[in-house]
C-alpha cells in the first residue's frame, strides 16, 4: 500500500493526467488519512474553480474514496499523531506521517517535499516521488 497525501488527490480530482492514470489503474494498492479527505473538502473553495455544488463535490469525492483511495480512519493513526508532528513543520501533514508509522506501507506519495523530508524520516517512512510509484507499479498496457 502507499499513502497518499492531500496534494496527490487534489491532482487527481483536478487533472486528468499522470496522477489519476496511476490511482485509476491501481485501484487497491492507495490510502489515505481521512484527515486529507477532510483537508480537501475544508479548502474547496479554493481549488473548485469549475464552482461545483457542494452536492456534486461530495459525491466525486465518496466516488473516490470507495473505488480508487482506501480512506483510513484517525483511529488507526491516533496514537502516532504526536510522534509525527515532530517531524514536520506542517500540522496538516501530520497525519499522512502517522498514518505512514502506523501500517505497513512503502511510502508516502507525496508532491510537497518541503514538508516531508527523507533525511528526517530516515529508513523509517520512504518518500515516493511519481516516477517511484510508477516503478513500483508499472503503466498497464493502454
Amino acid at each position: 500500500m502507499i499513502i497518499v497525501d492531500t496534494n496527490v488527490l487534489l491532482s487527481f480530482l483536478l487533472t486528468d493526467g499522470i496522477t489519476r492514470r496511476i490511482i485509476k489503474e491501481n485501484p487497491d494498492v492507495f490510502m489515505s488519512p481521512e484527515h486529507c479527505f477532510e483537508e480537501l473538502w475544508e479548502h474547496r473553495e479554493r481549488w473548485n474553480r469549475n464552482k461545483l455544488k457542494d452536492s456534486e463535490l461530495l459525491e466525486i469525492m465518496e466516488d473516490i474514496k470507495g473505488l480508487f483511495v482506501m480512506p483510513v480512519s484517525h483511529e488507526v493513526y491516533n496514537s502516532y499523531i504526536s510522534e509525527a508532528a515532530e517531524l514536520t513543520d506542517d500540522k496538516d501533514d501530520a497525519p499522512v506521517i502517522a498514518l505512514a508509522l502506523a501500517v505497513d506501507n512503502e511510502g508516502i506519495w507525496t508532491y510537497n517535499v518541503k514538508h516531508f523530508k527523507q533525511e528526517i524520516f530516515g529508513e523509517r517512512i520512504r518518500v515516493l516521488s511519481t516516477g517511484e510509484v510508477i516503478e513500483l507499479y508499472p503503466f498497464k498496457d493502454s
